[in-house]
C-alpha cells in the first residue's frame, strides 16, 4: 500500500474510529495525523479532503 491511499483510507475513516471495522491498531503516525486532523476547522478539513480526491483521482498507484 502506497502512502497516498494509507493517508485517503486514514482519512476515509476517521469519522468512524470507534466503528468494529477497523481490522488493525494504528500506527503512531497515524495517530499523529489523526490529531493534527481532529485540530484543523471544518474548512480546512473540506479543503483536505478535496486535496485528497485530487490525489487519488491523478495518482497511478
Amino acid at each position: 500500500m502506497t502512502k497516498i491511499q494509507g493517508i485517503t483510507q486514514l482519512l476515509g475513516i476517521l469519522p468512524c474510529l470507534t466503528s468494529a471495522r477497523r481490522t488493525r491498531p494504528l500506527s503512531m503516525d497515524e495517530l499523529r495525523l489523526v490529531e493534527r486532523y481532529r485540530e484543523l476547522s471544518e474548512n480546512d478539513r473540506i479543503a483536505m479532503r478535496c486535496l485528497m480526491d485530487a490525489m487519488r483521482s491523478v495518482s497511478r498507484f
